[in-house]
């Protein structure tokens, strides 16, 4: 470890929730903070497994493309030549004469006006095919990843400690402000929040990073909500002659960064 890894290590936050984490409870999960710029790791929280963590989704986004009849006879085409659009061409210059009732047919109702085409439908008592497909869109959405948490500590000092977590939660997902005070430097800038790696230890050893994995990884991920709540069963309690809450509830909403495709499945166990 050299000069510069050693001095990052030492100004990462270390907390966690509860204190049995690593000793009686052998499963738990990670959430390590990365500065966006400077990349070092400035926060390290540990916290027990929500019974809402263990789900994940996948999802690939098609969307019903019409062709029409034009495009959806040379897609069939297409696919008799192989793909190539000189043999389409051919195919169908040859076919032309034994489907020249049929090509006329088709012009007269796909080249004159809707009302046309409706009066066209009446009398033939037909419709024309709009050659309908399920056209790939490609990744459109990160995936995203909840933990709800409910801290009940046990005194003042250990509801001191999950108050520090909270509020390091906080500060991870809201922006740094360069350029002064926003209120009398409106032209300052935001920096970008931190990045997350988030992992789950179980029986003491973190998931595999590879398509061994039993269960699934998180990617790399940012904050996007935090929601926090320090009422007790719906009554309002603070250890005695403090103002530390007995209870802190805590919901965490996180997005992946990057989009999902089949080689981190196979690569990286997500």
């Amino acid at each position: 470890m050299n000069d510069a890894q050693r001095q990052h290590r030492s100004q990462t936050l270390y907390l966690e929730y509860p204190p049995s984490i690593g000793q009686s409870l052998k499963h738990w999960v990670s959430f390590r903070a990365f500065d966006f710029r400077k990349h070092h790791n400035t926060l390290d929280i540990a916290l027990y497994i929500p019974p809402d963590a263990l789900g994940t989704s996948y999802k690939s986004d098609y969307e019903a493309a019409a062709l029409g009849q034009a495009l959806g006879m040379a897609q069939a085409g297409l696919k008799e030549s192989g793909g190539s659009l000189l043999r389409l061409r051919k195919t169908m210059e040859a076919n032309a004469s034994a489907k020249g009732n049929v090509i006329a047919d088709l012009v007269a109702a796909t080249a004159t006006p809707a009302n046309l085409k409706i009066a066209l439908g009446t009398v033939k008592g037909q419709v024309a095919n709009p050659y309908i497909v399920a056209a790939y869109k490609g990744p459109t959405q990160m995936r995203e990843h909840k933990f709800s948490f409910k801290m009940m500590p046990e005194d003042a000092g250990e509801s001191a400690k999950c108050v520090k977590i909270a509020n390091a939660f906080k500060e991870a997902m809201l922006p740094a402000h360069v350029g002064g005070d926003n209120q009398t430097a409106p032209s300052g800038l935001f920096g970008y929040p931190d990045e997350f790696e988030i992992c789950f230890t179980v029986n003491g050893r973190e998931l595999p990073k590879t398509g061994a994995n039993p269960m699934f990884n998180i990617g790399r991920s940012v904050l996007t909500n935090c929601e926090l709540s320090y009422t007790t069963q719906d009554t309002v309690l603070f250890f005695e002659d403090t103002q530390y809450p007995v209870t802190i509830s805590m919901s965490l909403s996180f997005m992946e960064i990057e989009t999902m495709h089949r080689s981190k499945i196979t690569n990286k166990g997500l």
